[in-house]
């Protein structure tokens, strides 16, 4: 087995834990506990022929039995045409995470469309990947708010994602808790389909052609 090899350009991101969320149940609370984080911003554009204006952060923590992330994004059009999970949610307004732990070769995509259809895969690569079941997927709490703000150049439409994602979606790795771990992972704003087809990216990626699948460009996360 090969071991992943991370490129110099590597972020490093600390996700703190916060005691004051011990719930894993009261997701508008969450919303004034992550207005205290730091927001971290999705501005790399590995892809210059999809090069695109638009908006897009997220913010994220954990309890110790759930990750706790939010998304925000400002760009030009909506567009939902899956309505399945693990569907193609990348195909519309869509945020992501991969993340895996530990000395994990594998990894979990979590992909999630702007009115709270999920996917969740887990594998070494992009080929051959594992759906989880729908109803871990499902067990994922979202609340979504979406506004349309006065025209700015046409990049009028706003719209975050807040959720839950309890500890045992990561089915397929034994945590216990997630205190103290390390991992590593890359953040996406992606719309395939969309009138201007984007893919963004926390941390930078080097690939000829659009392509989130590359562990070689995580970053490296540290769970407080």
């Amino acid at each position: 087995m090969v071991a992943l090899v991370y490129t110099t350009k590597m972020k490093k991101l600390f996700i703190p834990f916060v005691e004051q969320f011990p719930a894993t149940d009261d997701i508008e609370r969450l919303a004034t506990v992550l207005d205290t984080l730091p927001e971290h911003q999705i501005d790399n554009q590995p892809w210059p022929k999809f090069r695109s204006e638009l908006l897009a952060s997220f913010t994220i923590a954990h309890n110790g039995v759930a990750v706790l992330l939010r998304y925000k994004a400002t760009e030009h059009a909506f567009k939902v045409s899956t309505f399945e999970t693990n569907g193609s949610v990348h195909k519309d307004n869509c945020v992501e995470f991969f993340v895996s732990f530990g000395t994990e070769q594998a990894y979990y995509n979590i992909e999630m469309n702007c009115i709270g259809i999920g996917l969740i895969a887990y594998g070494e690569a992009r080929q051959n990947r594992t759906f989880l079941p729908k109803q871990l997927v499902e067990s994922i709490k979202s609340h979504i708010k979406i506004k349309t703000l006065p025209d700015q150049d046409c990049m009028n439409r706003s719209w975050e994602i807040t959720m839950i994602i309890p500890i045992a979606v990561f089915a397929y790795s034994d945590l216990g808790s997630l205190k103290n771990k390390t991992a590593a992972g890359n953040f996406f704003k992606c719309g395939d389909d969309l009138p201007q087809p984007h893919f963004y990216s926390w941390n930078a990626i080097e690939a000829d052609q659009p392509n989130f699948h590359l562990p070689d460009y995580f970053g490296e996360l540290t769970f407080g």
